[in-house]
């Protein structure tokens, strides 16, 4: 998806070197900088999970563990969290589920190119289409409110604070545009998503099925806290 954003593929390549490079350069840094976002997170969702366990409530782990995820991506990357607004919360929360719908589905151009036509007379490349502009319209807004002087600051430096910066550094020599900067995000949103959740849930799958391994992790966890 991140070429509707930037279809010049060599350029792309050349846009993205600058602003991975600042993203990543002092990784480490970075990631003990984002360690009490992440630290939070966890927190907010065994606090969830405990609560849920004494009201003798079902808990579904898998959108709890999908939520986590996207909470966490979007206060490193975009500096916000959307559990704290409820309209935007649910924007947010439809437009990922959306999101997660149609990277699982299955398009006939995937497997078989010529057959492209079927995707379109199915309704899946109008159903992409739409998502995208949503997904367009939704990274602007992000883009505008960095751009506000009068913003309220965050109390860390996100990745499209870092992308503007970079923007703004390379003047005339890399002509990064907004559709660079969306489709940067683009790749951070999706790929820190649904892989992580995923991995996450299959573990949890893996632990379920195997007693004699949950109760070593169990007592792992407990040695260690």
């Amino acid at each position: 998806m991140a070429h509707y954003f930037a279809n010049n593929n060599n350029k792309l390549k050349r846009r993205k070197y600058p602003s991975g490079c600042e993203v990543l350069t002092n990784r480490d840094v970075r990631v003990l900088k984002f360690r009490h976002v992440r630290e939070d997170e966890v927190l907010r969702l065994i606090e969830k999970i405990s609560d849920s366990a004494v009201a003798c409530e079902p808990i579904n782990l898998s959108d709890m563990i999908l939520f986590l995820t996207s909470s966490i991506i979007c206060r490193v990357a975009f500096g916000t969290r959307y559990e704290e607004a409820r309209s935007e919360r649910r924007r947010f929360h439809e437009l990922l589920n959306e999101t997660q719908a149609l990277l699982g589905s299955f398009f006939f151009s995937d497997y078989f190119p010529l057959m492209g036509w079927v995707d379109r007379l199915m309704g899946k490349i109008s159903c992409l289409e739409k998502n995208f502009k949503k997904f367009d319209t939704f990274y602007q807004e992000l883009i505008v409110e960095h751009l506000n002087s009068n913003r309220r600051k965050a109390d860390h430096e996100d990745i499209i604070d870092v992308l503007l910066q970079v923007q703004k550094e390379c003047g005339s020599e890399i002509d990064i545009t907004p559709d660079h900067i969306k489709a940067v995000l683009m790749n951070v949103f999706v790929g820190g998503t649904d892989t992580v959740a995923a991995a996450v849930i299959w573990t949890m799958t893996c632990l379920m099925k195997n007693p004699r391994t949950m109760k070593k992790a169990q007592e792992e966890i407990r040695y260690s806290i």
